[in-house]
């Protein structure tokens, strides 16, 4: 009856991160450093007169692409990477900065167009590779997308995305032993390697192997305001030692870390209910942490059940009929929430 969020996570696997930020730093150019000295030069004059230096160089517009798209400026991102391209239209950085754009606005067809253009133009450019074979795998084209992971280890045998990328093959494909490997090549090719470490944390609890906690706790080492690691730390050790107090409290700490990180964070506080209510029987605190979850999701069907389940425990049966109503009200088929409902109106 838990909100498993985790075993989501499992089976969705780690969302790809490479498109959704690959746009800040596609471009294989820099800026010359004494340009970049102090934070009140990035501004849209200093970015113009960047390209005023040289109208001709492409890079100097996907530069300012760049700029753009980290401040949230799409439209704008885009249209100066068409400039870039209009520049030149064989810069295979600017084809690649317009494919994550393109990937950022949903526009999943043109992006996917704009990263064969990239490869036909440099058939061995890292970054459409990598892209383009993110793009097979959330089509399930598997062979495709190993194609291009080979091409990129052939020319970049250290590139630590292309492992973490094969190692998602192989967990879709069932294949958890050469998905580990993958992982685990990838945290030892870059040991600053955050979404690496949550794939292999992932791929040990889908075995409820402990080294899971191990993998996770590195990844919150890496990024100590990261809800996912936190989130998948707390959800590991809640399911594998349900029954060891010591786990389940550093799971509650972890989980109201979570909260002061991102007091909306509803399946933290439904956890922590779950715990007091499925392990501890402190049936009042648990009433008191889903009713946390609820004011944070007000259609969490699945608090208004276990909130009701916690009602229900302390002889409430009015409060628990109320909220097996409403969890029926949000989800109509919810047989446990029927079958809750209709003992309570027995009794």
């Amino acid at each position: 009856m838990t909100f498993r969020m985790w075993k989501q996570h499992i089976q969705s696997g780690v969302a790809f991160g490479c498109l959704a930020l690959a746009f800040v730093g596609c471009n294989d150019s820099q800026p010359p450093a004494e340009d970049v000295q102090v934070a009140a030069l990035d501004s849209a004059q200093f970015w113009s007169d960047h390209i005023v230096v040289d109208p001709t160089d492409p890079a100097r517009y996907v530069d300012r692409a760049a700029w753009h798209l980290r401040h949230g400026r799409v439209t704008e991102g885009l249209l100066d990477l068409n400039l870039a391209l209009e520049a030149d239209s064989t810069h295979a950085p600017a084809w690649s900065a317009k494919a994550d754009a393109l990937y950022l606005t949903q526009a999943f067809e043109p992006c996917i167009e704009h990263l064969d253009a990239c490869l036909e133009t440099a058939p061995d450019h890292i970054p459409c590779l990598l892209r383009r074979a993110e793009m097979h795998i959330h089509l399930r084209q598997y062979p495709e997308a190993f194609d291009r992971l080979n091409t990129v280890l052939r020319n970049a045998p250290l590139n630590h995305e292309a492992y973490w990328m094969k190692g998602m093959i192989y967990r879709d494909q069932g294949n958890a032993e050469n998905a580990r490997s993958s992982f685990q090549t990838a945290v030892e090719v870059n040991p600053n390697f955050f979404d690496g470490y949550i794939a292999l944390g992932l791929a040990y609890a889908a075995d409820m192997d402990t080294l899971a906690l191990g993998f996770f706790e590195t990844a919150k080492e890496l990024r100590p305001q990261s809800v996912e690691a936190r989130y998948n730390l707390a959800y590991c050790l809640q399911e594998h030692k349900p029954t060891n107090r010591r786990f389940l409290d550093r799971a509650r700490q972890e989980y109201r870390e979570i909260l002061q990180i991102d007091p909306s964070n509803a399946a933290s506080a439904f956890n922590q209910g779950y715990i007091f209510l499925e392990y501890l029987q402190a049936y009042d605190s648990a009433a008191h942490h889903f009713s946390k979850a609820i004011e944070a999701l007000p259609y969490y069907h699945q608090a208004f059940f276990n909130r009701g389940l916690a009602y229900e425990s302390l002889g409430e049966v009015e409060q628990a009929e109320l909220d097996y109503r409403e969890a029926l009200r949000f989800k109509p088929d919810y047989t446990a929430a029927a079958i809750a409902l209709e003992r309570v109106l027995n009794r």
